[in-house]
């Protein structure tokens, strides 16, 4: 009888260790674990997009699905509940034509989650941390909110009908990230016919709105935030112009969070270096970046 007992007790913990090694070939991450994964496939199907959700979520966690075009306009969207084994499926209307994104979001400002999610990750994610952790949405300093997120782009030129999620890869922020010493250095621009594509790097703190133009075109801007290490992209609208250049821009009341406002002054008066400008009561940031338009 003893015997058979250890030989029972050896398969459950051999079953155990298994399974907890296929846990860790997955995500790397236990279910309710503060440092968030979120993951899956995207099936394009006809007029569907599916979603096939992997997480380590709790379950109940109450995630959003959104199909994203032209930017930032929401296309179609949906939310869903995690079960207990860290699964989520989502259907989602397919935009058929052009690019879009598909987003994934587990948030506190815009999503009701149930008092054991909150335990969880706090009342305003505040918990949780992770290359899948983004500082959020928030208005005041006494509740500044994280979500988690992960984002994958639908190319119209992409054959392929099933897609994977891939973790963000940041890399280090900068050493002097918050400085009111600002700087901003733009490292590649494309252009496609249609836009402008702006990548670049500063240190001004993640969430800081910048906003973007190309030559005179100021009402065809595109605005962004900074991303956790410091980089950043725009997506401006394509022109032909005599006077090719970029002005990139940072306004302490242009949808800046309290965060930030509180950094660099509500009227951006901690603002220092040679990029600051001053318009009647308040100042700004302005780069000028020289571009060579074939």
């Amino acid at each position: 009888m003893t015997h058979m007992l250890n030989t029972y007790q050896s398969r459950i913990m051999f079953l155990l260790i298994i399974g907890s090694l296929l846990l860790l070939a997955g995500c790397g991450k236990s279910i309710g674990d503060t440092n968030v994964y979120l993951g899956g496939k995207v099936i394009e199907k006809d007029d569907q997009i599916i979603i096939v959700g992997r997480t380590n979520l709790l379950e109940g966690s109450r995630v959003t699905g959104t199909v994203l075009v032209n930017g930032n306009e929401v296309f179609s969207d949906t939310t869903e509940l995690v079960d207990n084994k860290g699964h989520f499926n989502m259907e989602l209307e397919h935009h058929q034509y052009g690019d879009a994104e598909v987003v994934i979001t587990f948030d506190f400002y815009h999503s009701m989650q149930e008092e054991q999610i909150l335990e969880r990750y706090g009342e305003a994610g505040e918990l949780m941390e992770g290359p899948y952790v983004y500082l959020a949405q928030h208005w005041d300093l006494e509740r500044v909110y994280q979500k988690a997120e992960v984002r994958l782009p639908l190319l119209a030129q992409d054959e392929e009908s099933e897609h994977e999620f891939n973790e963000p890869d940041w890399g280090e922020p900068p050493e002097d990230i918050g400085d009111p010493r600002v700087w901003i250095e733009v490292d590649e621009i494309t252009e496609d016919g249609e836009f402008f594509y702006v990548k670049g790097r500063t240190n001004f703190l993640e969430g800081s709105a910048l906003t973007g133009f190309y030559s005179d075109s100021w009402a065809r801007e595109d605005e962004t935030r900074v991303n956790p290490d410091g980089t950043f992209e725009l997506k401006i609208e394509y022109t032909y112009s005599e006077e090719p250049y970029f002005t990139l821009r940072f306004s302490p009341y242009n949808n800046q969070w309290e965060t930030i406002r509180e950094a660099y002054g509500r009227d951006g008066e901690k603002l220092v270096g040679n990029l600051v400008e001053r318009s009647n009561s308040y100042q700004f940031i302005e780069s000028i970046i020289e571009y060579e338009q074939d």
